[in-house]
C-alpha cells in the first residue's frame, strides 16, 4: 500500500543550465518544484510531486528518487531553461520548452489525502483553479509568487496590471501561507517597501505573509500580529573556489519552512527552520542534487549552535 505523503508539491520541473558572472553550470535538475522536494525529502517528510517530465532528463532525474513520484506526468519533453545571474545578484530566466499548464485535474487522486501543498511554479504554470479548489477543500495551501509575477516568471504582470491584480488578489484569498521573495515583491508590487508589500498582500486577503530579505534574512506575518523580523545563520562556503551558491536560496528556505511546518505549525519555528536550511544549502553548489541538501539534524544543530 502507498503511504500517504505529508506534503504535495505542485510545479514544473525543469532541465535547467546555470549561467553566472564567472562559470556555467548544466544542465542540471532545477526549478522551485524541485528543490522545495529534495530539501523537505531530505528533513524526512515524505513527498509528493505534481510535474510533467520528459525523456531528455537521463541521469538527471534520478535525483528524485526520494519522492513519491504517482503524481508526476510523462511528457515530450521537459521544461527547459537558462537561468541568467548578473554581476549585482540579481537573475533573470531565458525559457527554451515548456511542458502543459499543471490542471486541478492533473492531481493524482491519493494526493488529494494530504493535508499540506506548497503551490511554486516557474512561470504561471499551476493553473489558478488549483490553489481555489485546494482552498476549498480546506487544505492547507503554501503559494510561492516566484513563478507567478516574480524573479523566475517570464513575463511579469504586476498589480499594476488588470490580470496581474487578478492573479494576486485571487491567490491572497485562497493561500493559507503567501511566501516571496523582495526582489519578487519588486516585481509584482513595484514602488513598495517590503513592509509595505505585505500590508497590500494581507489587505488582499493573504492570511499569513513570508518574505526573503537576502543578506538581511526573512521578515513574517502571522494573521494580525505585528511583522516579526529574523535575521540570517551565517554561511561558509565549501565550494572549491570559495564563493556561495545562492541559486536556490529562496527556495530551500521556503522548502525548510514547510518541512517544520507540517509538524509544528509553528511560524516561527518554521522561519528558523527555513532560514538555517538556506544557510547550508547555499554553503555547496552544482544545482538540486539530493545530496546538496541538509538533513534535519544538521539544521537542529546550526540553529542549536550557529555552527
Amino acid at each position: 500500500m502507498n503511504q500517504k505523503v505529508d506534503i504535495v508539491v505542485i510545479g514544473t520541473i525543469i532541465k535547467e543550465t546555470i549561467q553566472f558572472p564567472a562559470k556555467t553550470i548544466g544542465p542540471v535538475l532545477g526549478s522551485p518544484a524541485a528543490y522545495s522536494s529534495l530539501v523537505m525529502a531530505a528533513q524526512g517528510r515524505n513527498v509528493g510531486i505534481v510535474t510533467y517530465y520528459g525523456n531528455d532528463m537521463d541521469g538527471i532525474f534520478s535525483e528524485m528518487d526520494a519522492l513519491d513520484k504517482r503524481g508526476v506526468m510523462p511528457y515530450k519533453y521537459t521544461t527547459t531553461n537558462l537561468l541568467v545571474y548578473r554581476e549585482d545578484g540579481t537573475k533573470y530566466v531565458e525559457y527554451q520548452k515548456a511542458a502543459p499548464d499543471i490542471k486541478f485535474e492533473g492531481i493524482h487522486p491519493d494526493y488529494l489525502e494530504a493535508d499540506y501543498f506548497k503551490i511554486c511554479p516557474m512561470n504561471y504554470e499551476v493553473e489558478l483553479d488549483v490553489v481555489k479548489k485546494l482552498c476549498e477543500m480546506n487544505k492547507t495551501v503554501f503559494v510561492d509568487l516566484g513563478g507567478y509575477g516574480g524573479a523566475t516568471s517570464d513575463v511579469r504582470h504586476s498589480i499594476k496590471e488588470e490580470y496581474g491584480k487578478m492573479v494576486i488578489h485571487t491567490l491572497c484569498k485562497n493561500s493559507t501561507i503567501i511566501k516571496a521573495s523582495e526582489e519578487d515583491l519588486q516585481s509584482i508590487l513595484p514602488g513598495r517597501t517590503a513592509e509595505e508589500a505585505v500590508a497590500y498582500l494581507v489587505s488582499a486577503g493573504a492570511k499569513n505573509v513570508v518574505v526573503t530579505l537576502g543578506s538581511r534574512g526573512v521578515l513574517y506575518k502571522e494573521g494580525n500580529a505585528d511583522i516579526i523580523y529574523l535575521k540570517p545563520f551565517e554561511a561558509k562556503s565549501e565550494t572549491e573556489d570559495g564563493t556561495l551558491d545562492f541559486t536556490g536560496a529562496g527556495d530551500s528556505f521556503g522548502a525548510g519552512f514547510m518541512a517544520s511546518y507540517v509538524k509544528e505549525r509553528d511560524m516561527y519555528k518554521a522561519a528558523r527552520n527555513g532560514n538555517a536550511t538556506a544557510s547550508l544549502v547555499i554553503q555547496k553548489s552544482g544545482g538540486c542534487t539530493f545530496g546538496r541538501m541538509p538533513e534535519a539534524k544538521r539544521v537542529r544543530e546550526r540553529i542549536e549552535t550557529g555552527r
